[in-house]
């Protein structure tokens, strides 16, 4: 016998999880606009789909998919935060609090197994514990840089032109598997081929961008 349902309780989950359609993130999309975080975990869900047999490493796909989307549910409640916002250790231990307070009241708003098996799904990912946490960490990254590929070049900020010369951004996520290591290096290509085909001068990009990295 199903258990009798609070359901009060699922419609302010799933209110929760609506203000992801309508939570922007920093990236645009080709026709101009902001992307929703909602829109980013669809993609990165389609991804998990049609890329998990390629890794060197088998994985659990239904693992996959769970981190893939719950991995950004806390945003739902503190918002989304532009990774080159949150690069000072201040910044990152403000965001990585809000996005954990976020995710505590909705496992205590669901206050069962499932809450907690969502929470456990987005610490998992957090923490890269598994296979299938680095696995969706480097489908995120990739995710969006092709992303800012498809987005108009006017809408690029000179530090995400940069980006592209430091590993840090999206390489170093997608090193430990051929395939990821792959799929990044053609991303990265199609990057530099944009700026490229934009007039963009790369080798004054590319030193600016080593000597922050240095």
């Amino acid at each position: 016998m199903p258990q009798e349902i609070d359901f009060d309780k699922e419609i302010k989950f799933l209110a929760i999880a609506e203000n992801l359609k309508t939570e922007m993130r920093h990236s645009w999309l080709s026709d101009g606009r902001h992307e929703s975080v909602a829109e980013h975990t669809w993609r990165l869900s389609l991804m998990v789909l049609r890329y998990a047999h390629q890794l060197d490493q088998p994985v659990d796909v239904l693992k996959c998919l769970k981190i893939a989307i719950v991995h950004d549910l806390p945003e739902a409640i503190a918002g989304d935060i532009p990774v080159m916002e949150a690069q000072t250790s201040e910044a990152k231990k403000r965001k990585e609090q809000a996005e954990l307070e976020g995710m505590t009241r909705i496992k205590d708003l669901l206050g069962d197994g499932n809450g907690e098996e969502l929470f456990e799904i987005w610490m998992d990912y957090e923490r890269q514990d598994s296979y299938e946490s680095k696995f969706v960490k480097a489908l995120d990254k990739l995710e969006v840089f092709i992303q800012h590929n498809e987005a108009p070049i006017e809408t690029w900020e000179y530090g995400e032109k940069e980006m592209m010369f430091q590993d840090k951004w999206l390489r170093k996520y997608c090193a430990f598997d051929s395939f990821l290591n792959a799929f990044a290096n053609r991303v990265t290509e199609d990057s530099l081929n944009k700026l490229k085909a934009a007039g963009e001068d790369l080798e004054a990009i590319k030193k600016t961008a080593l000597e922050k990295a240095a």
